[in-house]
């Protein structure tokens, strides 16, 4: 389906500004990746206490802005957590940002991991990894090396993860297959997420989040904007789609974040391809039937949507309300057939160790939110058949379409050295129990499925090693494509770094 989000359109004079603005020498340091929800806690519990004031909710979360925030928040009193909080993302940012890394990474698990939040990185029952990276003044790069035991795709053997970045000013120019996570949710991003692999294309993301200088613009308070055109497989009913997005993202007060993000499958064998095209793509000019757009030239599918996260912060406790909603379609230049997400949480920490506990529920059926429901139409289309997924899984939350998800999750950070965590669900998958008359539909559940699951895990970190065990467990009702539900699942996993 189509959606045009008119009050969501980045102003061509913003971002011609955002192009067009002050230069500064940039350190080469680029990206932390989503992955390491350790890492996310600890940025996270600063950024709520309005120690890094920039924003935090799209990755992957350029150092630069980070490091250089809590860099300063040492010169002011700081909590034992938030000691913690920089003591620990000094030290990510050291390993992270060597001139020369490399890193070897280990994983098997019993089964495949099918439904994946933000901590989640194994995708097949094994993986192996190797990667070696190098850091300049002015330019990065990565080559990896993977390998994956019997994966959806069947595609064993691939270099995901790989990428060459250059820094022009205040811009980091990336060419690769990054992985993104997109909005303030913890296991339901619902327009970008790190549940498929990485679309391998080219990026443009700014490096440090400075406010604006002018007057009328200073109030968006510090901000980034990252833009991405990428190339889908050639295994599916448009072959070599392309996938383009932007994003951007403000703090105007120092507990509020607010992001904007769209998503369009564009182009592909036999589809347009032109300036023009893509031109109407940008301009929300794609429902058919409208200002002459019709089946044969109709620009593509887009996804549009808006996420917030407010938050509150004592000395020891603190609290925070997130959400995000997604249109599908669009009605009066407002977006509907809306995919929605809501979230609370609260973190306690002692002089010791830090507990987070949060809830999160997810629907991505079309409009049911508004008492609208709209069966097979999230992640779907009439003319990209295939859908909004990449490789046998879904772009945006890991339940696929017509699915409801509520997980109660609660990390404990015990010393600098362990986490622990527990995750409770419970899954409503693919409510109708049949997929679109043009795809197979839920990419994640054979037929309806309403049931929970349980997931708990340990992770040891040293200085250049770390280890981890983890167990999952499905009922019965969650008919799951190639896992057997009932079943426990236990995984293992190691990584060495230099």
């Amino acid at each position: 389906m189509h959606v045009v989000l008119k009050a969501l359109h980045l102003p061509l004079s913003l971002l011609l500004l955002a192009l067009c603005a002050a230069l500064r020498p940039a350190v080469a340091a680029p990206w932390i990746e989503p992955g390491d929800a350790r890492l996310r806690h600890h940025i996270q519990l600063l950024a709520d206490a309005g120690l890094i004031r920039v924003p935090v909710n799209t990755w992957p979360l350029m150092w630069s802005g980070v490091i250089s925030e809590v860099k300063r928040s040492k010169g002011h009193p700081l909590t034992p957590a938030q000691w913690r909080a920089v003591q620990f993302i000094e030290r990510a940012f050291a390993q992270q940002t060597q001139r020369v890394g490399v890193e070897a990474r280990l994983a098997a698990g019993e089964q495949i991991n099918p439904l994946r939040g933000f901590g989640d990185s194994r995708r097949g029952e094994q993986e192996a990894q190797v990667s070696i990276e190098y850091l300049g003044e002015n330019w990065a790069g990565r080559l990896r090396g993977n390998w994956a035991d019997d994966p959806l795709d069947d595609d064993s053997t691939h270099l995901d993860g790989s990428y060459l970045a250059a820094l022009w000013g205040n811009w980091a120019f990336t060419v690769g297959a990054l992985e993104r996570w997109w909005g303030p949710a913890r296991e339901s991003a619902l327009i970008l997420s790190n549940n498929a692999r990485p679309v391998p294309g080219l990026s443009l993301q700014r490096n440090g989040s400075e406010p604006f200088r002018t007057p009328w613009l200073s109030w968006l308070g510090p901000w980034q904007l990252v833009a991405f055109a990428g190339r889908l497989e050639d295994e599916r009913v448009v072959p070599g789609a392309k996938l383009v997005g932007a994003r951007l993202s403000i703090r105007p007060l120092p507990w509020l974040e607010l992001g904007a993000s769209r998503t369009a499958q564009w182009g592909g064998e036999g589809r347009p391809q032109s300036l023009s095209s893509f031109k109407n793509l940008v301009l929300g000019r794609d429902n058919r039937g409208s200002e002459g757009i019709s089946l044969a030239n109709e620009p593509g599918n887009q996804l549009g949507g808006v996420d917030w996260r407010a938050s509150w912060a004592g000395e020891r406790l603190s609290a925070e309300f997130y959400g995000e909603t997604v249109g599908e379609d669009e009605v009066n230049g407002a977006p509907s057939k809306n995919m929605v997400m809501f979230g609370v949480g609260a973190t306690y920490s002692t002089d010791a160790s830090d507990w987070r506990l949060y809830y999160e529920t997810a629907d991505t059926l079309a409009g049911r939110f508004n008492n609208d429901d709209h069966t097979n139409t999230a992640y779907e289309h009439g003319i990209y058949q295939s859908g909004y997924r990449y490789r046998s899984r879904v772009i945006g939350a890991s339940v696929d379409n017509d699915s409801r998800a509520h997980v109660l999750g609660l990390q404990w950070h015990a010393s600098q050295r362990n986490s622990f965590w527990l995750k409770l669900a419970q899954y409503d998958l693919n409510t109708d129990g049949s997929g679109a008359a043009f795809s197979d539909g839920n990419s994640v559940a054979v037929a309806s499925s309403n049931d929970y699951a349980a997931s708990l895990g340990w992770q040891h970190r040293r200085q250049h090693w770390q280890w981890g065990v983890s167990y999952q467990h499905f009922n019965d009702g969650l008919r799951l494509r190639q896992v057997d539900s009932g079943d426990d699942a236990l995984t293992v996993n190691i990584s060495a770094f230099w």
